[in-house]
């Protein structure tokens, strides 16, 4: 029978949880914005990041902060990479976006593979047991997970949109995602926003693979499967938003996770393939709000493109670099 008090712990286990699947979608969602790349190698840098974590923590005995500092340049460094090495030389051989994503599905199941033949395939974590002390707030138990993992996900997503939206690098990121060739008539290199979007993707990632890896077990295909689920938060979210990809993703974790008072836990990861098969087939284009709410959405989502002109939007960017 639910009771008040279940349905309180589930939604709040649920948002807890949907911290790290937050910060896989917008990063995931900002490449896509900003190089138009369908990214799905971002699993491999998932991959990377997790088992430096786990190298460092778990098999070398070092403290935990050492461990997600290590996952945060192991995400950064690959992230860099996957831009110099893979996407820049693509574009300069004029890839087609189909051969470029087929590139990134073969970078994330290698780096999968890699990491099975030196590492195994048994499930492992970032600290040696996942069992966090838990606190009562009325009839509600808070582990010592989920305050930091809520704080550092807002934190996250604080520094990012203060980025996008008041340091100059963020700004051409914006610039280049409406409109790149006009950016680049302006002064702006492409390039170089491409690396630094990637990068800052790349930390992101570091950051969710941290608190993914010190709540539950990961194996060297986990990353794929939460690619996934950043990629159906990113579609129904609308492609170009990354604050509805983040909304999404809450969402979508919150259902996930309460499904275990409908259905069996193993249906759960079924579910995934439901939201991903409903966003491509329904959803393609996101969920379109009223025109009387779209108030509220571009405030939200102040960082969305669709509300600069792009003339303006270069324009003052070639202006803040000269």
């Amino acid at each position: 029978m639910l009771t008040f008090d279940i349905l309180a712990q589930v939604l709040w286990t649920s948002f807890a949880t949907s911290t790290y699947l937050v910060l896989f979608a917008v990063a995931f969602a900002l490449v896509l914005k900003v190089n138009r790349i369908f990214n799905f190698a971002q699993a491999a840098v998932m991959t990377v990041a997790f088992y430096a974590a786990h190298a460092t923590v778990s098999m070398a005995g070092l403290p935990g902060w050492l461990g997600c500092l290590l996952a945060l340049v192991a995400a950064v460094t690959a992230s860099a990479l996957l831009e110099l090495v893979g996407f820049r030389s693509l574009r300069r051989r004029r890839a087609t976006p189909m051969f470029v994503f087929i590139f990134t599905l073969i970078v994330s199941e290698m780096v999968a593979y890699l990491a099975m033949l030196i590492f195994g395939t048994w499930p492992t974590t970032i600290f040696p047991s996942l069992f966090w002390p838990v606190t009562l707030v009325g009839n509600v138990a808070v582990s010592d997970w989920d305050l930091p993992a809520i704080a550092s996900m807002v934190g996250a997503l604080a520094l990012l949109f203060g980025f996008l939206r008041y340091a100059q690098t963020g700004r051409f990121m914006i610039a280049v995602a409406d409109n790149p060739d006009l950016a680049e008539l302006y002064g702006i290199e492409k390039d170089r926003v491409y690396l630094a979007t990637i990068v800052t993707a790349g930390l992101l990632v570091g950051i969710g693979m941290c608190l993914y890896g010190s709540r539950a077990q990961v194996q060297p295909t986990t990353s794929i499967e939460l690619m996934l689920f950043a990629v159906a938060a990113t579609i129904i979210g609308g492609i170009g938003n990354l604050w509805g990809a983040a909304l999404t993703a809450v969402a979508l974790g919150v259902v996930q996770n309460a499904s275990v008072l409908f259905i069996p836990a193993e249906w759960q990861g079924f579910l995934l393939y439901v939201f991903l098969f409903l966003a491509i087939v329904f959803l393609p284009n996101g969920i379109r709000l009223p025109d009387r709410r779209r108030g509220l959405a571009r405030r939200i989502a102040r960082v969305d493109l669709g509300e600069t002109k792009p003339a303006e939007t270069a324009a003052a960017s070639g202006r803040g670099k000269a």
